[in-house]
């Protein structure tokens, strides 16, 4: 019989690099599997009943008898389809509302000959570091008369030092060429940054895009600070407030204890409720989220 012949083109690893490899991937397994205990702990109590709660002491990973009670709880509360139509048009308005300032303020400090470009630099940089604190904001909000309106989710998150500077480094990677080549062709500041930077932008928007979408996702502080109208509550608020609550029981008396969810299960179902539709956006903007950040922040 002919014997197989291993591939000729494959490294082989010395002793010290084969264990290596072993502790790197021992490393990684451990960290994924810290990463998922945590989903699947939450997914597996807000399937659980009453009953198999009891038994298993309440701490279940997979129960042996999954039931939907207390999503179909959570889903019949008065509220928790407002607050998702608030966090989604905060999380859609808010995004855009991060980028507006952002993407012309980052393009204009990158050019060189602008005049006072240091002092704007050491303005917004200031102010990014020493911010005015909590009570100065919410006296700032009350005077542009923010306070309990759904603009206050908005008109705070059109400014974005961080995002700005780097939008500028990355303008300031681009090639010169380009940039010649469009003031050959008599090109203004405008149609320069609208038709070639922004193109060249679209990684670092995508995954700026991203980080202002999870923000204004998972922002609760804010509305439980300005808003006092439940009605404009967001879901990230709702989840909290569930969380340090007792009163949502299944009170349901046609139920046996396996068909009946506990306060705890409605809560964990809360939060998966509250997570999938950020998990459904992330997997589209995900390969822009290391790309489109670190581009523009590397020289050479």
């Amino acid at each position: 019989m002919r014997k197989k012949r291993g591939n000729p083109n494959r490294i082989k690893l010395s002793k010290n690099d084969f264990i290596y490899q072993i502790i790197i991937h021992a490393i990684v397994g451990l960290v994924t599997l810290a990463c998922l205990f945590p989903f699947i702990y939450v997914v597996g109590m807000s399937l659980t009943s009453q009953g198999e709660m009891v038994e298993k002491s309440y701490f279940v990973l997979f129960p042996e008898r999954p039931t939907l009670r207390g999503y179909q709880m959570i889903l019949r509360q008065p509220n928790f389809f407002n607050s998702l139509l608030v966090s989604v048009s905060r999380t859609i308005l808010g995004t855009m509302a991060s980028l507006v300032l952002v993407i012309p303020g980052g393009y204009i400090l990158s050019k060189q000959d602008l005049p006072g470009r240091k002092a704007l630099m050491m303005f917004f940089i200031i102010t990014m570091i020493l911010s005015g604190g909590l009570i100065p904001s919410y006296m700032l909000m009350k005077e542009l008369r923010l306070l309990d309106t759904f603009w206050v989710y908005i008109i705070p998150a059109m400014g974005g030092t961080f995002n700005m500077l780097i939008i500028k480094l990355f303008v300031e990677n681009m090639p010169d060429s380009i940039m010649e080549s469009a003031d050959l062709d008599g090109a203004t500041e405008m149609q320069k940054m609208l038709y070639i930077a922004m193109p060249l932008l679209v990684p670092t928007i995508a995954a700026l895009s991203l980080f202002a979408a999870v923000g204004q996702w998972n922002s609760w502080f804010d509305a439980m600070l300005y808003i006092q109208n439940a009605k404009l509550h967001p879901l990230s608020l709702v989840v909290r407030n569930l969380m340090f609550s007792a009163t949502i029981q299944d009170k349901s008396g046609n139920l046996t204890m396996y068909e009946k969810a506990t306060t705890e299960g409605m809560k964990m179902a809360t939060i998966v409720l509250a997570a999938i539709p950020i998990l459904c956006v992330y997997p589209f903007l995900q390969k822009y989220f290391i790309y489109g950040v670190y581009t523009g922040s590397v020289k050479g």
